[in-house]
């Protein structure tokens, strides 16, 4: 997956999640902006890396707490 299909795929689970249009999840603000606990976004991280066939360390979220920062890094690591 690219930066691109990383950040829809973030985008789409994260709105199932908070039961809103993926449209309206803002890729640039940090994952507790949006409304995430600690636990949901284990749990979407999770399935990220499932999704990736990758490990992802949580502390990954730390250095990297928006969509696009978290896809920049993980479409860079996966390449």
């Amino acid at each position: 997956m690219n930066q691109t299909d990383i950040v829809e795929w973030l985008r789409d689970r994260i709105a199932r999640d908070l039961q809103s249009d993926a449209g309206t999840v803002d890729p640039d603000a940090t994952f507790n902006r949006l409304g995430l606990d600690s636990l949901a976004l284990l749990a979407v991280l999770g399935d990220l890396a499932s999704e990736l066939d990758i490990e992802i360390e949580t502390s990954v979220l730390f250095d990297h707490p928006t969509i696009t920062a978290l896809a920049l890094h993980l479409a860079d690591r996966s390449a």
